[in-house]
């Protein structure tokens, strides 16, 4: 698996998280500007000194807003827009302050400085923390400045004032980026987490697959092969004997089969076909090999069920044997015509909807096994032979 070839789950998940996020915010950037501060600016207008001049700020804060929104949800505020933007915020919120009437600093009609910071949570919540941290101290020093040049910072009344609203605006838009950041970092630390106990939990069953294998070849050998090789160990079985040999051959060309099945291959059929016609070619057998359609992809029962029948006409092959497979819109067919004689096949019929059939004539044995497709497909035009 190329892990490699695309995103992490943990990046999957910081992009839907990040786009959520940025969601809110413009939501609440909206609500709190679009409703909050026109409200603030319809209530006090006569009180601003000038009023034309809270009334451009609130219009180019909104121009902000939406242009900061829109690159937001793009994705484009990690560049230079960001920056430009947040200054251009800063400069009206300077121009509404002054603005305020004497002891409107902190009162009903203050609103710039509490936008500019969540302007500033809108622009700058993807960049870099001291860039937030910075227009943050620059919304307290405009209130304070706006304080002190109203008379307003010689007693303590002021300065608590002053620290309450600094603790409920930009100590709020700090407090809410940094959850969020926060946040955005367990979750992907989370979905890593949750991959890596999934890639974990795979290459157990990859194992437990692996020792399953393992064991059914165990037991074939046992159950198939061990008993012929104790016979000819033990002197009842010789190597000499015809009977003998054909019995070898088949037990090898289902061994092939057998570690040929959980082989990686773009026709798995043919693979498996390919490895029992090399323990003939091995005899000399002389065997050629002819493919006619595309082969479906075929359960590994199937598979062996179609090899049953061939594997036993290719053992029994003395000089020549071809093996045709043909796919056609219902049904595969595995078929061998070998220099074999008719009992080298038991008469017995396929399950699943696998059928063999056999005959002999001149010396010559044909079988052919063949499986009925369960859904129609087209067939290939296009044919492959190969002579081995």
């Amino acid at each position: 698996m190329n892990r490699g070839a695309g995103p992490s789950a943990g990046e999957s998940v910081a992009v839907r998280y990040t786009r959520v996020i940025s969601v809110v915010v413009v939501l609440i950037v909206a609500v709190w500007h679009f409703g909050y501060d026109s409200l603030i600016l319809v209530r006090g207008w006569s009180r601003y000194e000038p009023a034309w001049a809270a009334l451009a700020s609130w219009l180019v804060l909104s121009a902000v807003q939406l242009a900061g929104s829109v690159l937001l949800l793009r994705g484009a505020l990690r560049g230079p827009p960001a920056p430009l933007l947040t200054c251009v915020a800063l400069l009206a919120g300077v121009v509404a302050v002054a603005a305020y009437p004497r002891g409107g600093a902190i009162s009903d009609l203050s609103w710039a400085a509490n936008t500019v910071g969540w302007f500033g949570v809108l622009l700058l919540a993807q960049r870099p923390m001291r860039e937030l941290v910075a227009l943050l101290a620059c919304t307290v020093a405009l209130t304070t400045v706006a304080l002190g040049v109203h008379g307003e910072l010689g007693t303590g009344e002021a300065w608590a004032r002053l620290i309450a609203q600094s603790y409920t605006t930009a100590g709020i838009q700090l407090a809410f980026v940094l959850l969020s950041r926060e946040l955005h970092h367990a979750a992907r630390l989370t979905a890593d987490a949750a991959r890596a106990q999934a890639d974990r939990m795979a290459r157990r069953a990859a194992g437990e697959a692996l020792h399953a294998e393992r064991r059914r070849r165990y037991r074939y050998l046992r159950d198939r092969i061990a008993p012929l090789l104790r016979e000819l160990a033990e002197g009842r079985a010789h190597p000499g004997d015809e009977g003998v040999r054909r019995a070898s051959a088949i037990e090898a060309a289902r061994l092939r089969r057998l570690f040929a099945e959980t082989e990686d291959a773009d026709h798995p059929l043919l693979h498996e076909l390919r490895a029992c016609a090399d323990v003939a070619e091995r005899r000399d057998v002389d065997v050629t090999f002819v493919c006619y359609g595309e082969l479906p992809d075929l359960p590994v029962a199937v598979r062996r069920q179609l090899t049953d029948g061939p594997i036993l006409a290719l053992a029994s092959a003395r000089n020549t044997a071809r093996v045709t497979v043909v796919v056609t819109a219902g049904e595969v067919t595995v078929g061998v015509v070998a220099d074999a004689a008719a009992d080298a096949v038991p008469r017995t019929v396929g399950s699943a909807g696998t059928s063999v059939l056999f005959d002999e004539k001149e010396n010559l044995l044909w079988l052919e096994s063949r499986w009925h497709l369960p859904v129609p497909r087209s067939t290939s035009a296009s044919s492959t032979t190969t002579r081995w």
